[in-house]
């Protein structure tokens, strides 16, 4: 599963709010509950995610995430336990014209249990991630102004 979208941004600002892990969780604040750091060396960093999900019950998902920077602009991330465990996640950023591009390739990996609900979790996820680059653009244009 692959998309791309342009935001309206610098490039830099954009990858310096990305990369900010920890304070991620603003730009979904109904969804993404918390994200923890629990283990940070070099390249790799391990979190701790909570994401909850609120239709007909309240669900809550814990997952471990690995995050490998491969470049300046190359993020790969690894769901290491729970319900996509295995999935993979390619994010490159790259400089277009005055603007910001977002390149995000999926190889989806979901349990049995949640294979019924991929369409859905398809179409949610690239909506989710489009929002949120959005905000992070709008953020990183905010920060360039202030500068």
């Amino acid at each position: 599963m692959e998309f791309n979208t342009i935001v309206e941004c610098n490039y830099k600002e954009f990858l310096k709010i990305l990369k900010d892990f920890e304070n991620l969780s603003k730009y979904l604040p109904r969804q993404l509950q918390k994200i923890q750091i629990l283990e940070k060396q070099d390249n790799i960093t391990i979190t701790e995610v909570v994401l909850i999900f609120k239709t007909l019950i309240k669900n809550e998902i814990s997952q471990k995430i690995k995050i490998k920077t491969e470049s300046d602009n190359k993020l790969i991330l690894e769901v290491l336990d729970g319900h996509a465990k295995n999935t993979k996640i390619w994010i490159m950023i790259q400089p277009k014209d005055d603007k910001t591009q977002v390149i995000v390739n999926t190889d989806l990996k979901l349990s049995l249990k949640a294979k019924i609900l991929s369409p859905i979790i398809k179409r949610e996820y690239k909506s989710l991630l489009t929002g949120v680059f959005i905000k992070i653009g709008i953020d990183a244009e905010n920060k360039l102004e202030m500068k």
